[in-house]
């Protein structure tokens, strides 16, 4: 009866010391990193961060607090490429502060198992609004092309000088 008795306090006891696997110590890291890097704790988020990848990081991250702000960040899961080798998605709604649309974008992160310690190698966008990490929006892109070209076109037929407004014009021929 003892034995069974010490038996049934032991059992559980014995797997409190189970290391977690691979897969839970990069979810872990995963989580606490892009937490961080969402609440402006860029100190946080850089711990986990290859030195390789760190400048990288912080350039593609510069505006997350100041010019548009990070409304929610999901959890996507994860593909393991290989063993030491992972890929975290994650499904990111943000905002930039000077509008009120709210954007979507899925990054793909590259993670690395380095001596027991996951760090984070890379980020791409996979999917969705471009301008989270650094890019251009393509919205601005196209329409400064656009406008540029139209401005072109209309200088030519109208004889104005690029630049000069059809006020300017106006009040420069008077």
């Amino acid at each position: 009866m003892r034995r069974a008795l010490l038996a049934l306090v032991l059992v559980p006891l014995a797997s409190c010391g189970i290391a977690p696997s691979n897969t839970q110590r990069l979810t872990d890291a995963a989580i606490e990193m892009n937490t961080a890097a969402r609440f402006g704790r860029m100190d946080i988020a850089l711990e986990s961060v290859g030195a390789s990848a760190r400048k990288d990081f912080m350039s593609r991250h510069a505006e997350w607090g100041t010019r548009l702000r990070v409304v929610d960040v999901e959890f996507g899961g994860f593909e393991l490429v290989e063993r030491e080798e992972a890929e975290v998605y994650l499904d990111v709604l943000w905002l930039r502060n000077d509008e009120a649309t709210v954007r979507t974008t899925r990054i793909a992160q590259r993670w690395r198992d380095v001596r027991g310690h996951w760090e984070l190698i890379g980020e791409e966008r996979k999917d969705g609004d471009a301008g989270l990490l650094g890019e251009p929006p393509p919205a601005a892109a196209e329409t400064a092309g656009e406008a540029s070209s139209a401005a072109e076109s209309s200088a030519a037929a109208t004889g104005r000088k690029h630049g000069l407004g059809l006020l300017t014009r106006v009040i420069r021929d008077e």
